[in-house]
């Protein structure tokens, strides 16, 4: 049964109905009106709350009229997504020609990470054929899901609303509470699924179209349109998911994935945990620009005097001149931080140990004239620079970054050996990513603007060798970088492993098939693993899958006494439909295939498996 249509028909019938109430409480509210002239305020007041109310209600209710019709081309377009789908073959062996790289234009950190994959894939490969596709950009995405997802979203969690900073507040609440759910966001609900397809139906028809050998995902939103694809369409092409965040969210797990490639060990371990097998998971780091490895490598041999005064002699004569006599200053890179770049900035300039200030403003040139007013002590030499395209230059000769915590720009922070300062994260992700910098050392977190100089002025002037120094900080940051994070997703992409991986679910598949559904058990020389018994179609459907809250490879007896559950492991990658009738039996139970057992394979059954899962089809 789809519960997605019967979902939006009950949303419009409710919405329908308070339409008609509302239309009928302001037609009588007219007639029993004796005379206009008899208007008091407290009327016109009512008028005008009644005219603000049906401008919001018309505006939903086009809003749903749009949606159910986008529904209904989904159906209209089945069958030409079912038929491109199962066209598709599979390449065994052969080369990678079309791999298509999907991001959002949600801030910019999720763009630059495919653009990073993107140039190493043609390092690596001049022939092959990279499209990338902004999900968040015409024609791919439904203006609705624009304007709520990338523009009001962006403006409430940046306090940019009437909230303020309740509304960014409210946002990191309900990421929070996001994660600790039973499934992902649109995984497992056939409404949302349905909301979600609809918006990126163009998306869906460029898959199907386009035929890529290989598709990459550097946001949450295109895996679980592709496992969908996969799961009820039979979608022969394998994704790869690449976290561009430290930490892992429930919206990037989404399963078929062939491999997800996560920033750190911790993120892996949260995968694991939620079912993962640790085979499809790779520590890999965030994707950045191949140039920041050429430039770092250029910059190997050469003094940070030297290094310094090549940057600033390619990027403007006049600032070489000017920075010449002090060079051997730290070097401090405040980056664009919104509407505190003007406060941020004031601050600084009051540090007493003297610096190079280098504000990069980007395309914001009202912040640029700002700072340009405000007066700043001779001590310091300060360079205020508009949009460039040299930040890994800039990044590669600086001693501190001063930025918001954003997976991309942290992760090149870290490439650089940089010291992070955190000013001013969002609510959720950023506020993690920061979390990370403060755990490993790497980094400082300023709540308030006032306190800068005053923290600063005191790493600055810490011993080399001390604790909290510069020194001891940028150590930690090179530590736990990993710069070459691109060319190792490009290499697996490239390779033959994720059709190889494909071509045996199709085996699988199709072996299933011909011996009416039949697959082996679990050995006994396999470690203890949940059985899950699926009914589907004409057979019966054997699969393994780790426990509950485990992982494959470091599940065992011992770690069997309630292991602390995130969210239930997912068995959606068998791709049935049936996994809403879910029954957990009895530890002892077994599962019965339609063939006599004797007693004593029952006992060993019973000792091999912790529990049985049941799942019956419809």
């Amino acid at each position: 049964m789809d519960y997605g249509w019967y979902g939006l028909g009950g949303v419009f019938a409710v919405l329908l109905v308070a339409g008609a109430t509302f239309g009928f409480i302001v037609i009588f509210d007219l007639w029993t009106w004796r005379a206009w002239k008899q208007l008091y305020a407290s009327e016109v007041l009512v008028w005008i709350v009644f005219i603000f109310l049906s401008l919001i209600l018309a505006k939903v209710l086009a809003t749903v009229v749009h949606l159910l019709v986008t529904c209904w081309k989904i159906r209209q377009y089945r069958a030409l997504i079912h038929t491109a789908v199962h066209d598709q073959e599979c390449r065994e062996g052969s080369r990678v020609r079309k791999v298509l790289i999907c991001h959002a234009s949600v801030g910019s950190g999720h763009s630059r990470a495919a653009q990073a994959l993107a140039s190493s894939l043609h390092r690596l490969d001049p022939s092959v054929e990279v499209r990338l596709v902004d999900l968040m950009e015409p024609p791919y995405a439904d203006r609705t899901l624009i304007y709520f997802y990338k523009d009001w979203y962006l403006r409430l969690v940046g306090g940019q609303t009437a909230c303020g900073e309740l509304g960014g507040h409210f946002v990191g609440f309900l990421f929070d509470r996001a994660n600790n759910v039973g499934d992902s966001f649109t995984g497992g609900n056939a409404l949302q699924r349905r909301i979600t397809q609809s918006f990126l139906l163009n998306f869906l028809q460029l898959v199907c179209e386009m035929k890529p050998d290989i598709l990459v995902h550097t946001h949450f939103l295109a895996p679980e349109l592709v496992a969908s694809l996969r799961r009820r369409h039979g979608l022969k092409v394998p994704q790869v998911t690449v976290v561009t965040d430290m930490d892992v969210h429930a919206w990037w797990f989404q399963q078929p994935t062939d491999q997800y490639f996560v920033p750190r060990e911790v993120a892996k371990f949260q995968l694991a945990a939620d079912g993962v097998p640790e085979s499809d998971i790779t520590v890999s780091g965030i994707p950045i620009m191949p140039q920041f490895q050429d430039t770092l490598k250029a910059l190997q041999n050469l003094s940070k005097r030297e290094s310094r005064l090549r940057f600033l002699r390619e990027m403007d004569a006049s600032l070489h001149d000017a920075f010449l006599p002090d060079c051997d200053r730290p070097v401090v890179v405040q980056m664009s931080t919104g509407r505190s770049v003007r406060h941020i900035f004031k601050s600084l300039v009051k540090m007493e140990t003297p610096v190079i200030l280098v504000v990069v403003c980007g395309r914001q040139a009202d912040a640029r004239q700002q700072l340009e007013e405000i007066e700043v002590p001779e001590r310091h030499k300060v360079a205020l620079l508009g949009f460039t395209s040299c930040i890994h230059e800039l990044l590669a000769i600086a001693d501190v970054v001063i930025s918001k915590p954003g997976g991309l720009i942290t992760s090149e922070a870290l490439a650089c050996g940089l010291m992070m300062v955190v000013v001013d994260p969002y609510p959720g992700q950023e506020e993690r990513n920061a979390s990370m910098l403060l755990e490993e050392g790497a980094g400082i977190w300023i709540w308030d603007y006032r306190d800068a100089p005053f923290r600063l002025d005191r790493i600055l002037s810490a011993p080399s060798g001390s604790k909290f120094s510069l020194a001891w900080y940028r150590q930690n940051a090179r530590r736990i970088a990993k710069p070459d994070a691109a060319f190792i997703v490009a290499r697996y992409v490239l390779s033959d492993a994720p059709r190889q991986r494909m071509m045996q679910e199709v085996n699988m598949a199709s072996t299933g098939d011909a011996n009416n559904g039949d697959l082996e058990t679990p050995g006994a020389d396999q470690p203890p693993l949940h059985t899950i018994h699926t009914v589907h179609t004409q057979g019966t459907v054997w699969s393994t899958m780790p426990p509950i809250g485990s992982s494959r490879s470091v599940y065992s007896e011992e770690k069997e006494t309630a292991p602390r559950v995130r969210r239930p492991a997912p068995v959606r990658r068998l791709g049935m439909e049936a996994f809403a009738q879910m029954k957990v039996l009895d530890a002892n139970a077994v599962p019965h295939n339609g063939d006599s057992e004797d007693s004593s394979d029952t006992e060993e059954a019973s000792s091999e498996s912790a529990s049985y899962i049941q799942v019956h089809g419809n």
